[in-house]
């Protein structure tokens, strides 16, 4: 799933770096914060609630836009992730243009 999330966002013109799991997104992020932030919840290592948390003990990383997509589509879940405070929710099967326009909302929001 994440190589076709990849293409999706480089047809696009959209520089993506991908991880496995939240622990290596987090070594990765430590040599140079991204944009905006793609998680799934269900990852690994480290769940996607996890991995949030810790992005947000950052300071320094606290604004960067971050998207749940995720195949956790239950009200409950989708609730879990906004009382977080996840920016957008995109469950799975997802539509490519709900992910791009997410994607365009969340970085216009930044600029």
């Amino acid at each position: 799933m994440a190589g076709a999330i990849e293409s999706i966002l480089e047809m696009k013109g959209y520089a993506v770096s991908t991880a496995a799991h939240g622990i290596e997104a987090l070594k990765i992020m430590e040599n140079g914060a991204p944009d905006l932030i793609i998680a799934d919840i269900l990852m690994p290592e480290m769940d996607g609630y996890t991995f949030y948390q810790e992005v947000q003990r950052h300071p320094e990383w606290r604004s960067i836009p971050f998207i749940f997509l995720t195949s956790m589509a239950e009200r409950e879940d989708i609730q879990k992730g906004r009382d977080l405070g996840v920016d957008s929710y995109i469950t799975k099967p997802f539509d490519p243009e709900d992910l791009l326009k997410a994607t365009r909302a969340e970085l216009e929001e930044d600029t």
